[in-house]
């Protein structure tokens, strides 16, 4: 068989092949370094968060058990992403969040190898969060936020005049809304803090009536400050353990069935504060339990370094 006929069966197996968890966007990724990028800001307070992410997959799954499917070889993505959020009062922040998929790839287990690439802008997600409870005494905080997402582009990207499969497109080219909420509790004297996220992301329809499932993710996160004689300098590590939903796709109203499925990551985060000013991240993330919707390429290992930034822009007395 030649080149160019692999390259075309390619092409036109992906219209009916499993999907990848990969697919999905990624702008569910949650940068944190520690409590100070969950809460709202004070007034006028300008907080700059940067991460790069990089995830893989190797394995397929039908259902929860591994599979012998081997359509590809590995999935993988290398992802720059960026939030400005800027507190309006003590009590509302707004945030915008961005991200640049460097590639976004998967490599074919044909003969010849065949690897099909996509790179670009992902959404923009402009959201408003609000301070919802505050004890002080006892040092309980919640917050929630909602917002919503817009595509960089509504337009599939392209290779040789060919649609790329929405597996490596960089945005799905759909509108959609993003909801959170955010619990923390923190103990001074054990230098002890425990918190909770939810993010729930919606799509609307793309351009080729392809709707994205529906992701909500739950994550419970052990945070623990470090102080030993030996430590120098300012360390916090954190356990994470999190919960990724995600609904079934549907193409022209019709659900796509190797889509949507269950994951469970842990995922241990070691955090380290620059001159009481930048925030210094790594996390590495750790699939322990996986279930998809017909056969799936699964999550693997996936590594994530983060930096964050507050800048006081008004007098601190400023309320």
């Amino acid at each position: 068989m030649s080149f160019s006929r692999i390259k075309i069966g390619i092409f036109f197996f992906l219209a009916f092949c499993p999907a990848t968890v990969l697919a999905q966007c990624l702008s569910s990724v949650s940068p944190v370094g520690g409590t100070e990028n969950l809460l709202v800001l004070e007034k006028k307070s300008l907080r700059i968060i940067t991460f790069y992410k990089y995830g893989e997959g190797k394995q397929y799954f039908e259902k929860d058990r591994h599979s012998d499917f081997d359509l590809i070889r590995k999935a993988y993505y290398n992802y720059l992403s960026g939030i400005i959020g800027y507190g309006i009062s003590p009590k509302l922040t707004l945030e915008t969040e961005f991200g640049y998929f460097i590639n976004k790839s998967q490599i074919y287990a044909t003969q010849p190898e065949y690897t099909l690439t996509g790179r670009g802008f992902t959404n923009l997600i402009a959201t408003a969060k609000y301070n919802l409870y505050t004890n002080h005494m006892d040092r309980i905080y919640y917050s929630a936020a909602a917002g919503i997402k817009i595509p960089f582009s509504r337009t599939p990207q392209q290779v040789n005049n060919v649609e790329l499969p929405v597996e490596v497109q960089p945005t799905i080219g759909a509108y959609g809304f993003v909801f959170s909420s955010y619990f923390v509790k923190e103990n001074s004297e054990k230098a002890l803090r425990l918190f909770i996220t939810n993010r729930v992301e919606t799509n609307l329809p793309n351009p080729d009536d392809y709707l994205l499932g529906t992701a909500i993710f739950t994550s419970f996160y052990v945070s623990k400050h470090l102080m030993f004689q030996w430590l120098k300098g300012d360390w916090t590590t954190i356990l994470q353990l999190r919960n990724e939903i995600r609904t079934h796709d549907k193409i022209s109203g019709r659900i796509k069935e190797s889509s949507g499925g269950f994951i469970i990551l842990l995922a241990p985060q070691l955090n380290y504060v620059v001159k009481e000013k930048w925030y210094l991240s790594a996390m590495v993330d750790v699939p322990v339990y996986q279930y998809f919707n017909g056969t799936q390429l699964g999550a693997g290992i996936g590594l994530t370094f983060s930096v964050s930034r507050s800048f006081n822009l008004g007098p601190k007395n400023d309320s």
